[in-house]
């Protein structure tokens, strides 16, 4: 099997951090979770850190994603995490990750982190402020999937970044996700979360928009890696598009190779 690289997960160098829904379904330290996840036949992962009690501390969160970085190495790529009603920090957190060698952006979870009344303010001319620093970066932006957000405005407006919709859902969802695809050549899919446990979903998507648009991801340790590993390989997709989406898709858009 490819090396698995998992594009989208919340690692977490503390219990406040840990997202897993079970007590002692996961391991309680960092190097622990490295084992379990290589037990499972995942080889790199990716994502940032998230507090179970969803306070918010935009640097504090970072500064735990490199920390994390520095203990479990070559394994882990943070994300980090940026926020609308922070421009002026949000810009200040992406030139320095970028010196840290830092592309991905997110998970952006606005529901999270106190900015997910849409209706009341979208965030798309914050967004865009923020996300014209990234531009030059050619940074990888991953965000939650919320119908509601009107994230199309900046998606079209920022053509250099790669912007990546966590989550497939249900068959709606995966419909609208191919939509927005196919309207946006710069817009990915990571497979994380809900949606994949429905037969024939991921088929569905590499036939509508091709397997070098679509990202492996688990949303770990919320869910069961290797449950992910295994509705891939279950749609018998053959071993180009395995790979592609398994391996070669993370390493192209965030420089892994």
């Amino acid at each position: 099997m490819n090396k698995v690289i998992d594009f989208h997960m919340h690692p977490f160098p503390d219990e406040t951090q840990n997202l897993c829904m079970y007590d002692h379904a996961v391991p309680s330290t960092p190097m622990e979770m490295k084992r379990q996840l290589e037990d499972a036949g995942i080889g790199h992962i990716c994502g940032s850190v998230l507090n179970k009690d969803r306070s918010f501390s935009l640097q504090g969160l970072n500064d735990a994603a490199l920390r994390l970085r520095d203990e479990l190495g070559d394994f882990y790529s943070p994300g980090f995490h940026i926020h609308p009603a922070l421009v002026d920090q949000s810009i200040r957190e992406i030139e320095r990750m970028h010196a840290e060698g830092v592309r991905l952006i997110g998970e952006l979870v606005p529901y999270m982190h106190g900015w997910g009344e849409f209706a009341v303010n979208p965030y798309t001319r914050e967004l865009h402020e923020i996300l014209t620093a990234a531009d030059a970066h050619q940074m990888v932006c991953n965000f939650h999937t919320t119908w509601e957000w009107p994230i199309d405005e900046v998606i079209a407006a920022h053509p250099a970044l790669s912007f990546v919709a966590a989550h497939p859902g249900e068959r709606e969802s995966v419909e609208k996700h191919i939509e927005r695809m196919q309207k946006f050549s710069h817009v990915y899919l990571d497979l994380s979360g809900t949606g994949i446990f429905r037969f024939g979903s991921i088929r569905r998507l590499v036939d509508a928009v091709g397997a070098d648009r679509i990202l492996f991801g688990t949303d770990y340790p919320i869910c069961n890696p290797e449950m992910y590993i295994h509705a891939v390989l279950g749609e018998h997709l053959g071993d180009e598009a395995e790979a592609l989406i398994l391996q070669s898709n993370a390493e192209r858009l965030l420089g892994l190779a």
